[in-house]
């Protein structure tokens, strides 16, 4: 390689590690002016300014990598290197600098949904700049041309006065890349909120958790993920719930959860389920255009008690926010009892929603899945038989066996041909899912039994005159139904993965079949309602309504902070990707290209979800 090459890589490296810092400032910028500067300590700051400057680092390399190194090596043309390479470098602050301004007003990064609120239909109606906009706007970029060219001038400069530039250089982002993701592996164990809250400012940072990692050395029990004290911590920048809770005097009623992990809705027959079916035929109502807040466990039951997107986990976990219900039930002196077949410490639920209630049962024993399903059934029993007349009480059943799939050896089969286990080596699009889905269908058929038992446990001792008993599933469980050769949950947002049964019983009340969509955001306001007698609208402290109410839910919003999707009109997906990208979807997962959201509505649907943030 010839020393006039040598010269001008050794520029344009040292231009990329000019262009990470102008990035890194920017970053830096991004902490300094939110909201969030005000609960840094000393080991946040070190590590934020580490995490800036790292991913900066990893931003800078696109310009160095896509569009100078290529030139510089092929060709050894050292104007259209450096040319290329300016324009990217002033193009990424350009960037960066837009970014802040969408984050301070939405909460989110640049992605499609932002596009699509500029760019999309009806865009003017909701984003209109005044000429002193424009021409501010005009002066940044001139700036930041201005100071990229200084930028390489100075890297041209510092090629000549440093004779070892590439060795360190790369020693010191590996080391603050290493640093910064180490740290915030422990400072998710730890809940070091200065960390934990500050990580989202960085647009696209995905840093390392490994609670478990955490866990096996020793660093943290898991005890500890669930006791939390949030004496210290203020909820800066959450306003959960809007307004302080009002309720009127009313006889409290007894409240039955019960879910049914990955519930697919075509499951909910009297041939496969036939003791629900039968205790809402007779007693309860029905609704059967119900959604889940998500495709996945983590979000779906976020959902169902916080009654808003799993959008919001990471600040309610790390600021130590309580469900609404959860709350009001304490304050209320209610009895509050957990019977969960998968251990509620992943995700954390004993933790995120249960924190404030003592003695918290986060585990049941059993070798199996059935095991602990029969058990947590059994768990249940006894507390009526013991406990339920001294107190209201909240109970949450929490089935697993329809997601594990792990059919016991020795129960017959009532659906055949059915496999003895779930073999995901054998699935593709092409196949035929019979027997997996008479497998899960065993499998829903043994779970129906056991919360039989339950409903009959409740109408023997006399409860039903005083308990709202709510039966769904926590999100659902596609069988290729799109023939996308989709399987299971946690991949898209049709309705297989979450579309479920609800059946909603309540004494005194005509039991009904509701044909509206509703979604897990309702569930939480009616139970406060009518059990509790709370009396502030759903919207001071929820994203849902009441379940009886028929108003349309549109732009219904699932998923969590990373890929979430907009359920529309003709249950169309609107799709935010973790890379940012925006898909547009029909309800058998089908692109619809030519679809145009529209920015009017879709920028009502952000406010929406992001209403208990504070301005």
């Amino acid at each position: 390689m010839g020393t006039a090459k040598k010269e001008l890589l050794k520029q344009g490296f040292i231009y990329y590690i000019l262009t990470t810092l102008s990035v890194g400032i920017q970053f830096v910028l991004y902490l300094v002016n939110s909201p969030q500067i005000d609960n840094m300590d000393f080991a946040g700051m070190v590590y934020y300014v580490a995490a800036a400057i790292s991913h900066a680092a990893l931003f800078a390399l696109i310009p160095f990598l896509a569009l100078f190194l290529p030139v510089a090596i092929i060709t050894g043309k050292e104007k259209i290197a450096n040319t290329l390479h300016i324009i990217g470098s002033c193009l990424l602050n350009i960037v960066v600098c837009i970014n802040a301004y969408v984050y301070a007003l939405y909460k989110f990064h640049i992605n499609g949904i932002v596009l699509s609120l500029f760019f999309g239909e009806g865009g003017s109606e909701i984003i209109s700049f005044d000429t002193a906009v424009y021409v501010k706007s005009a002066g940044i970029i001139l700036l930041f041309i201005v100071g990229n060219l200084l930028l390489r001038l100075l890297a041209t400069f510092l090629s000549k006065k440093l004779k070892r530039i590439y060795l360190p250089s790369i020693i010191t982002l590996v080391v603050l890349l290493a640093f910064s993701n180490l740290f915030h592996a422990y400072a998710a164990v730890a809940q070091k909120q200065s960390v934990i809250r500050s990580s989202p400012l960085l647009p696209y940072y995905f840093p390392l958790t490994a609670n478990r990692l955490m866990i096996k050395l020793g660093v943290i029990s898991p005890d500890d993920l669930v006791k939390a004290d949030f004496g210290s911590q203020k909820a800066e920048g959450i306003t959960y719930p809007l307004k302080p809770i009002e309720c009127d005097s009313v006889g409290l009623k007894n409240i039955v959860v019960i879910a049914i992990d990955s519930w697919n809705y075509r499951a909910y027959t009297p041939e496969v389920m036939p003791r629900i079916t039968a205790f809402a035929e007779k007693n309860a109502s029905t609704f059967t255009n119900h959604l889940s807040s998500s495709n996945g466990t983590r979000g779906s039951i976020f959902g169902l008690f916080f009654s808003t997107s799993s959008y919001y986990w990471n600040d309610f976990d790390v600021l130590g926010v309580s469900p609404v219900i959860i709350d009001e039930l304490l304050a209320k002196g209610y009895n509050i009892k957990t019977f969960p077949s998968a251990t509620l410490h992943n995700p954390n639920f004993a933790k995120l929603i249960f924190y404030k209630v003592k003695g918290i049962q986060a585990n049941t024993a059993g070798e199996s899945t059935y095991d602990r399903d029969v058990q947590l059934t059994k768990d249940f029993v006894n507390f009526l038989e013991n406990d339920s007349c001294k107190q209201p009480f909240f109970s949450f059943l929490f089935y697993d066996l329809t997601h594990s799939q792990e059919y016991p050896r020795h129960l017959a089969k009532k659906f055949t041909p059915s496999w003895e286990y779930p073999d995901y080596m054998q699935l593709n699009n092409d196949m035929d899912p019979t027997p997996f889905w008479n497998l899960y269908l065993n499998c829903a058929s043994a779970v129906d039994s056991l919360i039989g038992m339950v409903t009959d446990k409740l109408v023997e001792k006399g409860l039903l005159e005083n308990t709202i008993i709510v039966i769904t599933g926590d999100h659902g469980q596609e069988f290729n139904e799109n023939h996308k050769n989709y399987w299971g949950h946690g991949s898209n947002y049709t309705y297989p993965q979450i579309h479920v049964p609800f059946i909603y019983y309540e004494p005194g009340k005509e039991k009904k079949t509701y044909t509206h969509r509703t979604t897990h955001y309702d569930v939480a306001p009616t139970l406060l309602h009518e059990a509790m007698g709370v009396r502030n609208n759903p919207s001071e402290y929820s994203m849902g309504s009441y379940l009886t109410d028929t108003t349309f839910r549109n732009w219904h919003i699932v998923g969590d902070n990373l890929n979430y999707a907009f359920i529309v009109e003709d249950n169309v997906i609107i799709e935010k990707k973790p890379s940012g990208s925006l898909d547009i979807f029909d309800a058998q997962l089908n692109l619809k290209e030519d679809y145009k959201p529209n920015a009017k509505q879709m920028n009502e649907a952000i406010k929406k979800l992001n209403m208990f943030y504070t301005k």
